[in-house]
């Protein structure tokens, strides 16, 4: 069967810490993307950056107070680099996630600082705002965020209101929610054909 969509394979995450941040927004940061790991099928959660295990608890994403790490990984051999940020100035990031399920999770990382380290960061994406817009509704969904501001526009057409949009927000919510490597390649062809549709792109 033909695909309706390829979705980016090699999207490339750039971050660039922009401003110091203060005690309060890391603790709300520490806060929303505690909440958004237990949110996630576990297929989705991260993973250890050293040995690829998978993380049974959210505080494992923090080695210490002041620093938050993650790596991901799929049921074959692949294995992402180690992110991290700290509470002191980080240095510029270039994430690279090959399409692999730990894409999600990083967006949604990524989302909780832009919103909860408001005006510290300069997120960018190579997909540019198709990036963004199943993690902000997602998130809005959960509460883990309070609006629709994403690092680059969406489109808002049907926002959180098409049974696509909500069929997908499902598929990648719950913590006891099977799901597979080969489930998020049929959720992200579909997320992306989703966006282009909407913004006129097909």
């Amino acid at each position: 069967m033909t695909p309706i969509s390829v979705p980016p394979q090699h999207v490339t995450y750039t971050v660039k810490q922009s401003g110091w941040i203060s005690p309060s927004q890391w603790h709300s940061f520490t806060l929303a993307v505690t909440e958004a790991f237990w949110l996630l099928p576990v297929h989705l959660r991260p993973c250890s950056p050293t040995d690829g295990t998978r993380l049974e608890r959210a505080s494992m994403m923090f080695p210490h107070p002041e620093a938050f790490e993650f790596g991901g990984k799929n049921e074959g051999n692949y294995l992402s680099r180690s992110v991290m940020f700290t509470l002191d100035m980080s240095p510029d990031l270039r994430i690279e996630t090959e399409g692999q399920p730990i894409d999600f999770f990083t967006r949604i990382a990524l989302l909780m600082l832009y919103h909860h380290c408001s005006g510290c960061f300069e997120i960018t994406s190579s997909a540019g705002g198709l990036s963004w817009a199943l993690p902000v509704r997602w998130a809005i969904r959960h509460q883990l965020i309070a609006d629709s501001d994403t690092p680059q526009p969406f489109s808002t057409e049907g926002f959180i209101t098409g049974a696509a949009d909500e069929l997908l927000i499902r598929s990648v919510s719950g913590g006891e929610r099977p799901f597979t490597t080969a489930d998020w390649g049929l959720i992200s062809e579909l997320e992306f054909a989703l966006e282009e549709l909407k913004t006129g792109k097909r």
